[in-house]
């Protein structure tokens, strides 16, 4: 029987475990940060992933299991090696809480060699030299976690050559002139200039902005401008629906197709604008060059940050443990059984649940359990049974194509990003404002075509302004009417209230604007090259304003029912302005309930 070698550290850090866990867990960085080489993933198998990477003199390949966890406490994974000089190695790092708020980091290794060049080089690469850098590694994110930085990057010194650094200086300058945000270049300079490599291999402009205290929609409108003048480069990433890995990553909207395949999970799934296609940048080479296809790890628990545990359970047998939880709902899955458990994470909730996989489901009711539970995971199957706590929720710090193709400064600066023609795409949720000028035909009539025209022009750029101050755009004009969409109900009603405000206090005779608003799923083509909506929700948004004399919107009841809308219209509309009415929709059959507000 191969020798096993054993080995133990343990190192107490002054941070939490829910501040460490973020960067212990991430073992891509970590092992990149203890000096192993990158991996290449050869394939997958049954979930298994074959991986290889190459030391001097040797090459090393190994099959890896997914790995095991539970947030923020505990991860671990078993390696088993086809070629090398090792055999098989498993790995368990725990993260014990102590009072009042740091831990106790527990790095426990097993690993059998497989021939006597393992029986030499496993006492000095594992025990002595992996041991020191081990504990430097995390004593380095103990400092990173204490100081809070976590949330933007990893400083690694300067990164950006003399020649990144001019271009990038000359860039800022013309963008600051047109307008761009100041304190946003200024912070993306600061990144560019000491963030690792792996830190901008996916820049996610939300996440940033929160890290730098600064509004999303500011530094995701500055990344946009920063894209054009060729300082960062734009991507799409579609993300699985089940492991929310990239399983596509392309340059151009044109290449997105509605349906994609992911490698890790084995499954086809459909792209949802709002929900799986996420756009994230990198930097220019020519400003600094990164290489995004490197790896140092193909699987870690950092990588699902969204799973709070993942754990195998043997048949017949029960695992305890603890974790935490944030609020809001989450499914619990196993491997071999169908169906799920909903649970909603709340403060009242069960301190103390079991969960018991069997042939007799799950509980259809929705369980309400506490944010740090004590759970029990009760496998009664005779096979083993990996079950899986996922948040229902997809993180918000995501900028989706929903919130990018929205956006005015995108359209403007990005005209030929279109998908394919014929390629539709879903958007779960689009609100959309079919806006009429009223009597605009008597008014070249009363004041003569130059005037009038005039008149109509500057109607077009109060829309425009005020749509995107905002964060919606304006889709397309037909005549003197104009289709604009935005993320939200609240956006579009207070565009449309500055809009008709405006109108009102500029020139004889008083402009007045008819307007509706809707929202709902659509779906995004690619009409006359350019991105449109189509669907119920844009058929019932564009009849909407006729109900409307002039001065008044017209909101369908999922836009007067919006918790945002109601706030605004009880500061902003006059006392009895508002009234319900019910009425057929021109192509529907039911009738609907609508609201008239008059601006």
């Amino acid at each position: 029987m191969a020798k096993e070698y054993h080995y133990l550290w343990t190192w107490d850090l002054s941070s939490s475990p829910e501040a460490l866990w973020p960067l212990v867990s991430d073992t891509n960085r970590f092992n990149r940060d203890t000096g192993l080489p990158p991996m290449q993933l050869i394939g997958i198998n049954s979930g298994i992933k074959l991986v290889k990477f190459k030391v001097p003199l040797v090459n090393i390949e190994w099959e890896e299991e997914p790995f095991e966890w539970t947030y923020p406490y505990r991860f671990g994974v078993l390696r088993r090696y086809r070629k090398g000089p090792l055999a098989e190695m498993r790995v368990d790092c725990r993260l014990e809480r102590l009072q009042p708020s740091s831990t106790r980091l527990t790095y426990e290794v097993w690993v059998k060699p497989k021939n006597i060049l393992g029986d030499i080089g496993i006492p000095l690469a594992i025990g002595i030299i992996s041991a020191k850098r081990f504990g430097d590694t995390f004593r380095q994110y103990d400092r990173i976690a204490s100081n809070g930085s976590l949330s933007v990057s990893i400083s690694t010194g300067r990164h950006l050559s003399q020649a990144g650094h001019n271009k990038f200086k000359t860039l800022s300058e013309r963008l600051q002139q047109q307008g761009t945000d100041a304190d946003s270049l200024t912070r993306l300079y600061e990144f560019l200039q000491h963030a690792d490599d792996l830190s901008i291999q996916r820049m996610r402009p939300y996440a940033l902005a929160d890290g730098w205290g600064l509004p999303r929609r500011t530094v995701l409108e500055t990344f946009l401008r920063a894209t054009r003048a060729g300082m960062l480069d734009l991507y799409w990433d579609l993300l699985c629906p089940e492991c929310r890995g990239v399983a596509e990553d392309h340059q151009h909207l044109g290449d997105l197709s509605g349906t994609a395949h992911c490698s890790t999970c084995r499954i086809e799934f459909d792209a949802n604008f709002d929900h799986n296609v996420e756009v994230i940048f990198r930097p220019n080479p020519s400003v600094r060059s990164v290489d995004a296809s490197v790896e140092f790890c193909v699987g870690s628990p950092q990588r699902q940050p969204h799973i709070a545990f993942s754990l195998i359970v043997p048949p017949r047998e029960e695992l305890p443990l603890s974790t935490m939880l944030n609020e809001g709902r989450y499914i619990l899955r196993t491997s071999d059984l169908p169906g799920s458990q909903l649970l909603l994470a709340k403060n009242g909730g069960a301190e103390k649940m079991d969960f018991r996989a069997s042939s007799f489901g799950w509980d259809a009711n929705l369980l309400e359990i506490s944010p740090t539970p004590y759970i029990r995971l009760v496998n009664e199957t005779d096979q083993a049974q990996t079950f899986e706590l996922e948040r229902a929720t997809w993180s918000d710090q995501a900028a989706t194509a929903a919130d990018v193709t929205i956006l005015q400064v995108f359209r403007d600066l990005f005209s030929s990003e279109v998908l394919r023609p014929g390629e539709e795409i879903s958007v779960g949720s689009t609100t959309l404002m079919f806006t009429d000028l009223r009597n605009s035909t008597k008014l070249y009539r009363e004041i003569g075509d130059a005037p009038a025209f005039g008149r109509v022009r500057e109607h077009f750029e109060i829309l425009e302004k005020a749509i995107a101050a905002e964060g919606g755009s304006i889709v397309k004009t037909m005549g003197d009417s104009v289709m604009a969409a935005f993320r939200n109900p609240a956006s579009a009603v207070k565009a449309i209230w500055e809009v008709q405000k405006q109108l009102s206090a500029r020139g004889e005779p008083p402009l007045s604007i008819k307007a509706g608003i809707h929202y709902g799923p659509c779906i995004v083509v690619n009409l006359n090259d350019r991105l449109d909506y189509f669907g119920s929700t844009v058929n019932i948004a564009a009849r909407l304003s006729h109900f409307s004399a002039g001065g008044e919107v017209i909101l369908s009841e999922p836009i007067r029912n919006d918790p945002e809308v109601l706030a605004f219209l009880e500061k902003a509309a006059a006392p009895n302005s508002m009234s319900r009415f019910q009425s057929e929709i021109r192509g529907f059959d039911t009738s609907t309930e609508l609201w008239k507000i008059r601006m």
